[in-house]
């Protein structure tokens, strides 16, 4: 039987590195996407925006989810899965402070 091999911190630094790309890329974390949403519907409750413009916002934000072939968002959870056993805990594997915030039109 083979050992499995372990991560460096290198390594493990490298894959946050990545997931976070592609998690800000991509929309393809979780928060941001509950972010979004919840953006455009404050906006839409205030009436800064119409509600065509509010479909076409989350209609947008699902086909950027949706380029994303079916086999790299899975990587993008197994690969956070493996971060988060490196780290022994569960919880945030990318740790981001500030996020860009971009203006509806």
């Amino acid at each position: 039987m083979t050992a499995k091999r372990r991560f460096t911190d290198a390594e493990v630094t490298h894959m946050r590195k990545l997931l976070a790309w592609m998690r800000t890329e991509y929309c393809l974390d979780e928060d941001m996407q509950r972010g979004a949403l919840g953006a455009v519907k404050t906006l839409l409750d205030a009436g800064q925006i119409t509600q065509e413009q509010a479909e076409q916002q989350v209609a947008k934000r699902a086909d950027q989810v949706r380029q994303v072939p079916q086999y790299v968002r899975q990587a993008v959870k197994m690969l956070t899965k493996a971060v988060r056993e490196y780290d022994g805990v569960k919880g945030a594997v990318v740790d981001v402070a500030t996020r860009d915030v971009h203006e509806i039109e």
